[in-house]
C-alpha cells in the first residue's frame, strides 16, 4: 500500500487542469478557484455552473476532448474520465511534465490523492484513508461535520493566531506544551461568549507565565 505524505498546497496562480466536466468536476474547480489557482477546464460539455464560471471569465474553458499536450506547464491536474485509454494517456503526460495528477477514483494512477474535508472558519481537517475506502473518508467527515465538539475549537483560531502573532512580534517564546495547557474548556467558553478580547487577555497571561 502507497504511504502518502500529507500537505496543502498553495496554488494561487498556478495553472491547474481539470479533464471532465461532470459534478465532480465541478467540485474540484470550485475548490481550486477557492485556492486562487488559474484553472483551466478540458471538457466538449460543461454542467450550467461550469459554464457560468467560464462566461465570467472566472476560468478558461477549452471546448474539446483531452490532447497530448493540454498538461504543458501545469502544476496539478484532475481528470476524471470513463476512458481508461484516455486516462493513461493523461497519466503519461502528467510524468512527462512533472505535473501532480488526481485520476478520479483511479488510485493507480494518481501522483496525489484529494482528500475528504471539514471546514469550518478559517480551520480545513483533511482525512483520508490512503485510497483504501472513500466512503469511510466521507463517513469520518460527516461525524466530525456534525457532532464533534472539537470543532468548535475552529472559533478560536483568530484569538489563537493574534496572540501568536504578538508574541513573535515581541520575540517571546513559548513551548508547544504551554499552548496546549492554555487551551482549555474556559477559554473556549469566552471564545463561544464573543468575548475575543477577554479571551485573548487570558490567553496571552498564561502563555507569558509560562515562559517566565
Amino acid at each position: 500500500m502507497t504511504r502518502y505524505y500529507p500537505a496543502y498546497l498553495d496554488l494561487t496562480g498556478r495553472r491547474c487542469i481539470v479533464i471532465g466536466a461532470g459534478e465532480v468536476a465541478e467540485r474540484k474547480v470550485q475548490q481550486l478557484l477557492a485556492s486562487a489557482a488559474d484553472v483551466t477546464l478540458v471538457s466538449p460539455t460543461a454542467t450550467t455552473e461550469l459554464e457560468r464560471l467560464a462566461d465570467e471569465g472566472r476560468l478558461r474553458w477549452i471546448r474539446r476532448a483531452y490532447v497530448t499536450g493540454d498538461l504543458a506547464g501545469a502544476t496539478l491536474a484532475i481528470a476524471g474520465t470513463d476512458d481508461e485509454a484516455v486516462n493513461r494517456q493523461v497519466h503519461a503526460e502528467a510524468a512527462l511534465e512533472k505535473t501532480l495528477l488526481n485520476m478520479v477514483d483511479v488510485t493507480p494512477l494518481c501522483g496525489f490523492i484529494a482528500p475528504s474535508i471539514v471546514e469550518r472558519g478559517p480551520v480545513t481537517v483533511a482525512i483520508s484513508t490512503g485510497g483504501t475506502s472513500p466512503a469511510l473518508a466521507r463517513k469520518l467527515r460527516e461525524l466530525m461535520g456534525s457532532d464533534c465538539h472539537c470543532l468548535e475549537w475552529a472559533d478560536a483560531a483568530g484569538v489563537l493566531g493574534d496572540v501568536r502573532a504578538d508574541l513573535r512580534k515581541h520575540g517571546t517564546s513559548v513551548p508547544p506544551e504551554a499552548w496546549q495547557a492554555a487551551m482549555d474548556d474556559s477559554l473556549l467558553d469566552l471564545v463561544g461568549a464573543g468575548k475575543q478580547e477577554e479571551a485573548k487577555i487570558r490567553l496571552r497571561e498564561a502563555l507569558l507565565a509560562s515562559a517566565e
